[in-house]
């Protein structure tokens, strides 16, 4: 055991310290100006990783937990850490990212919060493990992939607790097993949660192709659950990714509806769609807000999805064109389009370096949300587009600051940035970065 003053939160939701011998140490938990007692479980050349074990001074800025599965559950990170303290800190991870990533300075910016600190979450994914009473609902252990329990938890949407442990009971009295990594067996992978306002889609993924007790299953629910509006099937032998297989719908319309800008959305089992409604709507007020009244002509949206951006931000252009690779995005892109009356929404399904390296057309916006591993070397292709501006938008501050310095060196700059708290409780930050082309 060694006692440590910690010093900064960084990426990844580690708290800072250094050794007795001046060795970076990484622990989880404890906030900056505490005083903790940690022990060495791992060690690497340039640092350790450590676990918190007991905290010897608090800090002032610490608060009582939120639910009484924090902190084993690793659902947050910061929870007990005053929600202005999270902005603050979340914004130095920006920070450093930029400068250790990209070597690129960044001081004056804007981090928005949350409207909504607790139960923000539009979808949850739960995994079923055995439990002390049996078939049980939870999720994973911070940094682990053991499953624990996590009643009453605070990010969901309202009524996703009381459909979680309804779920439970109902699963509890059919011939359903958890599904084991180790060694194969069972069958139920997970429950999956995905609400509106007023809605709840219910996705239970299986390994395989059978469901037991299916007709118990349904007859339940819809007796017991009268907020469940559909209820769908996942088969998912993929144990690396936990939405993606060939779903089919036991009940309802298989889809949910989601109002955004005023537009509305229908949103399939399987596909992306932002999980904090609130701030999704500011990121895109903010980005109208940054076209101001000069919008240009012509949108390339890349990642595009089911079309959050190609249909909110597109209505006001006079072309758009739409990428993703997803076939069950394309289609529902497809469908939205047509329930907004946005019909002449040029759809590109192919990989996004793919259609840049053939792309020959000019677009004077682009706006690209990719995934977390972010674009790459590729990304310096957008300069063929010969685009005025670039939105980026983005879930990791690391790769976004690598593609901003490849942008950069493409001959972009820039022009603003903004961060929005999509993920209070946790380390998680979006931001979005506006890229302007240097006219030479």
């Amino acid at each position: 055991m060694e006692e440590l003053k910690i010093e900064k939160l960084i990426a990844g939701g580690y708290s800072l310290a250094r050794t007795r011998e001046g060795k970076v140490a990484l622990l989880d938990g404890g906030y900056p100006g505490e005083v903790v007692l940690a022990s060495r479980s791992e060690g690497k050349n340039d640092f350790h990783l450590m676990k918190t074990e007991r905290i010897v001074t608090p800090s002032n800025a610490r608060r009582e937990r939120l639910c009484t599965s924090f902190p084993i559950c690793g659902g947050c990170d910061w929870q007990t850490l005053e929600y202005s303290q999270q902005l603050h800190w979340k914004r130095e991870i920006i920070r450093e990212q930029f400068s250790r990533v990209g070597k690129i300075k960044v001081d004056d910016f804007e981090i928005v919060p949350s409207p909504k600190e607790v139960n923000y979450r539009l979808k949850m994914e739960f995994v079923c493990y055995q439990g002390k009473k049996g078939l049980s609902l939870g999720l994973y252990r911070r940094n682990s992939k053991f499953p624990v329990n996590c009643r009453n938890c605070v990010l969901g949407l309202r009524n996703f607790e009381k459909t979680r442990a309804v779920f439970e009971d109902i699963l509890r009295k059919t011939s359903l097993r958890p599904y084991n990594r180790a060694n194969g067996k069972g069958e139920l992978k997970h429950l999956i949660l995905r609400g509106n306002r007023s809605q709840v889609m219910a996705i239970l993924v299986t390994k395989g192709e059978r469901l037991p007790d299916e007709d118990h299953i349904v007859y339940s629910v819809k007796k017991r659950l009268s907020e469940v509006s559909t209820l769908v099937h996942i088969m998912n032998s993929n144990d690396r990714v936990v939405m993606r297989g060939v779903s089919r719908t036991l009940f309802g319309e298989g889809i949910l509806e989601q109002d955004l800008s005023a537009k509305r959305f229908e949103v399939p089992p399987v596909a992306f769609f932002q999980n904090n409604l609130e701030v999704t709507e500011l990121i895109v007020q903010h980005i109208v807000n940054e076209m101001g009244k000069s919008v240009g002509d012509s949108l390339l949206d890349l990642y595009s999805g089911i079309g959050t951006f190609s249909i909110t931000i597109g209505n006001q252009m006079k072309k758009v064109t739409s990428v993703e690779s997803n076939p069950v995005s394309v289609k529902a892109l497809k469908a939205n389009a047509n329930l907004n009356g946005m019909f002449g929404i040029d759809l590109v399904m192919s990989d996004v370096i793919d259609y840049l390296k053939s792309n020959e057309r000019q677009f004077s916006t682009v706006i690209l949300d990719p995934p977390r591993a972010g674009v790459g070397e590729g990304i310096k292709l957008l300069e063929k587009a010969r685009p005025s501006r670039i939105f980026y938008v983005s879930c990791d501050p690391a790769t976004l600051a690598r593609d901003v310095a490849k942008l950069m060196e493409a001959g972009f700059e820039i022009s603003s940035m903004k961060a929005f708290d999509m993920f209070p409780q946790t380390w998680h930050v979006e931001t979005v970065v506006l890229m302007s082309r240097v006219e030479k």
